[in-house]
């Protein structure tokens, strides 16, 4: 874990974020919500948040529940995040996509839903095999 900052304000990882970012980075107590078209530095924002409450020790990295909806922004966060961090996304295992976290939290827990910890997830094109297997 990074040693806290004597104060996060000055922090590297807030460098070119503009103030309702940097509010979003700096509030350490609850949730929140970043809601922005695309381009507009969503994906930044959530990554110093992210950095800023494991540096500052308001959360370890394995607290951290973190979901983007494309492969692109989750891959950029754990980049970015290890960048700033020195590697504290080997301990993030709750950050990715909606589904990769949720198929990671369905298979720890499967047997609680009569499933088995390597169940498949059909792609498309198994999905249509298997429904013209069933209708035929």
């Amino acid at each position: 874990m990074p040693d806290s900052p004597d104060s996060s304000r000055d922090a590297p990882w807030l460098a070119g974020l503009n103030p309702p970012q940097r509010e979003a980075v700096l509030t350490t107590e609850g949730p929140v919500l970043v809601l922005a078209g695309a381009g507009t530095g969503k994906t930044s924002a959530l990554t110093a948040r992210l950095a800023n409450l494991i540096a500052t020790r308001k959360a370890w990295p394995s607290q951290i529940l973190a979901v983007t909806f494309t492969n692109k922004a989750a891959r950029e966060m754990k980049e970015r995040i290890a960048k700033i961090s020195g590697g504290a996304i080997e301990g993030m295992p709750w950050l990715g996509t909606f589904h990769s976290v949720a198929a990671r939290m369905l298979r720890s827990h499967a047997e609680l839903v009569g499933l088995r910890s390597n169940f498949t997830i059909l792609d498309t094109d198994d999905q249509l095999r298997v429904l013209k297997q069933l209708i035929s």
